[in-house]
Order: structure tokens, then C-alpha cells, then sequence
């Protein structure tokens, strides 16, 4: 996944009154976390089906710890459980309504529990939404927005120098060293190689790869000196500037590409077209709790999206990928 420890310090100390997911028996009932969450459900809106709860697999990325994942979107499970009167449960039977064991899970279990139909709703990185729809599955069906702009959630990889470099556009790059993140990231390798080559910068042939480990490596290699310039993910360098660990004034942006999505969110193919409909129409009536707003400025709910719009860049990418390795494969 893009993820990694990019939102880490938002969660050290946080506490997150999750409502019936994941509650705690000994859990204080008067805090001011308490409250706002009952405050919270009252207001929920009433379920939109009736009868007996259906079954819904829930699996996430391996982001954060498992507690960790729970602050963060446990308000979101609550609120579908209530609202689409569904009963969330874990790869091993569990409902979370009376356990916090969600599963969090490597890119390739993901993907293999969403296609084996035994996951079927999940976050999951845009790098990887190729790969699902490739094996037959939906297009993701939300992504975090803000509700009044209808602004989607994205990000864009930028090409980055430090200001008082020579280099002012990417050419001035030619016979230099350029820092990729590691070779399975999709912003952070797959994509500078896919695209960069139509800026007159082909990877391993205008310029050398060195690979730092990390967005936030990447970052901090040009800031000290460590990389000429570097490829990165555009919402990574800003948190890396909101955060204080680097100053944007010291570094100059050579060139961004379209955007790309930020994690999306899918369901399997096996599930019913009347269970997609409830959790569609619940994700898109869920107003995002106080901690996701602090992870996601300028996002409140989730908004539809439109494939072919939305995924162009992904897709983009993807495709001139599958082609480069076909060629490589065909000249062994």
C-alpha cells in the first residue's frame, strides 16, 4: 500500500469513543469522547432495510496496528452497521460489534480475499484497483471528499529539488541521480517510470534510480543534499511541511503529474446488487468522525466516483507497467 507511517503521530495518545464497534465494558460513559459519540448516533439515520441482519466481511490494509485502524474508522462501521442494518464480522466469524480483532492484511491477501469472495468490503490502495478489476471484481464505490465542493480526495507525484539547486525543470535532471521510493510503490517507482519518460526522462537510461526506502526519505535526502532531486507523493511532502520536518521554502517543485485517488473503498463481486445499493447509500450519508477530518483535512464524507475520470491516471500507469514488463519478459 501507498501507507505507511505517515499519520502515525496523529494517533499517538488519541482516544476514540467507537460506539457499538469495538466497545469496552469498562469504557468512562460521561467523557467528552462519550458524548460526542452518543450525540453521534442519535443522530444516525434510521436503517434502510428491515429484517435480518446481513453479513458483510470487512478487511483493511496492514496501515496501522489493528487498534489503531479501529480509532480510525470504527465510527464509519458503526454507522454502516446501524444505517444498512448489516452485521460487520471479521475473516474469522467475529462481529465487530463485540470485538476490535479487525483483520488488517498485505497488498496480496487483500487482493486474494476480495477475488476468493471470503473479504467483501475493503480499503485498498488505487495502485491495486488494476489488479481487482483485471480479476472481474466492482470499481471501487467511494473515496474521501468534502460534501459542499465535492472535491475528491487525491494526490499527485511531484518531482522535487531543493530551491537553491541548479535544476529548474526536469531536463536540467539528465545524467543525475533521481531518489524512487521502493520498486513495488505505485507513486513512488511504478508511476515516475511510467510517466516521466514524456518529459524527456527515462528511467535508467537519462537518469540513474537510487532507491531511499520512503517517501519521507525521499524528502529528506534532497533537503540534506543526499538525492539531486526526488520522486514523491504530493499529500506525503505537504504532511512532511504541516508537520515541521521540512520547509517548503527550501524546496522547488519541478513538475506534477494528474491526480491519482487516495485509498478507495470496494466491494466483492459476490455481494448482492440490494446490499452494494445500502452500503453505497450509507457511505454516502456518513459524516466523517472528528479523527478522520484530523487525518483528512478538508474531507467530511465519502463521494461516489466515476472510473473512468477518476482512475485515468491509475490506469495510466497500470497499462504502460504491464506493457514495460511484457518487453522485458519477451527480450529474456
Amino acid at each position: 500500500m501507498r501507507c505507511d507511517a505517515r499519520f502515525c503521530a496523529l494517533l499517538s495518545g488519541a482516544t476514540l469513543m467507537l460506539g457499538p464497534v469495538a466497545a469496552q465494558t469498562d469504557t468512562p460513559t460521561n467523557t467528552p469522547q462519550a458524548r460526542a459519540a452518543a450525540a453521534r448516533a442519535a443522530a444516525a439515520p434510521a436503517p434502510i432495510a428491515s429484517g435480518p441482519r446481513e453479513k458483510l466481511v470487512v478487511a483493511m490494509p496492514k496501515t496501522y496496528a489493528k487498534s489503531e485502524t479501529m480509532l480510525l474508522w470504527g465510527d464509519y462501521f458503526n454507522h454502516l452497521a446501524r444505517c444498512g442494518n448489516i452485521d460487520l464480522q471479521n475473516l474469522q466469524g467475529e462481529s465487530l460489534e463485540r470485538s476490535t480483532n479487525i483483520d488488517v492484511l498485505a497488498e496480496k491477501e487483500l487482493i486474494d480475499s476480495l477475488v476468493a469472495g471470503k473479504a467483501q468490503l475493503a480499503q485498498v490502495n488505487p495502485g491495486l484497483v488494476p489488479q481487482l478489476v483485471a480479476a472481474g471484481q466492482p470499481t471501487p464505490f467511494g473515496v474521501p471528499g468534502n460534501k459542499a465542493s465535492g472535491q475528491r480526495n487525491s494526490y499527485k507525484l511531484i518531482l522535487i529539488s531543493r530551491v537553491d539547486s541548479p535544476f529548474t525543470k526536469p531536463q536540467d535532471l539528465v545524467g543525475k541521480k533521481i531518489a524512487h521510493t521502493t520498486p513495488t510503490s505505485n507513486s513512488g517507482n511504478l508511476a515516475p517510470r511510467a510517466l516521466f519518460p514524456a518529459i524527456g526522462l527515462v528511467p535508467d537510461q537519462n537518469y540513474e534510480v537510487v532507491f531511499s526506502n520512503g517517501h519521507e526519505r525521499s524528502v529528506t535526502g534532497v533537503m540534506h543534499g543526499f538525492y539531486p532531486a526526488a520522486a514523491v507523493a504530493s499529500d506525503l511532502y505537504q504532511r512532511m511541511v504541516v508537520k515541521g520536518d521540512v520547509k517548503g521554502s527550501s524546496i522547488r517543485t519541478l513538475w506534477e503529474s494528474p491526480p491519482f485517488m487516495t485509498e478507495t473503498w470496494t466491494m466483492g463481486k459476490d455481494v448482492s446488487p440490494e446490499l452494494q445499493a445500502r452500503v453505497k447509500k450509507c457511505s454516502y450519508s456518513y459524516s466523517f468522525s472528528p479523527k478522520l477530518r484530523q487525518l483528512l483535512p478538508g474531507n467530511d464524507t465519502f463521494l461516489p466516483i466515476n472510473f473512468e475520470r477518476d482512475f485515468a491516471t491509475v490506469m495510466e500507469v497500470y497499462n504502460k507497467t504491464q506493457k514495460a514488463q511484457a518487453a522485458k519478459g519477451a527480450a529474456k
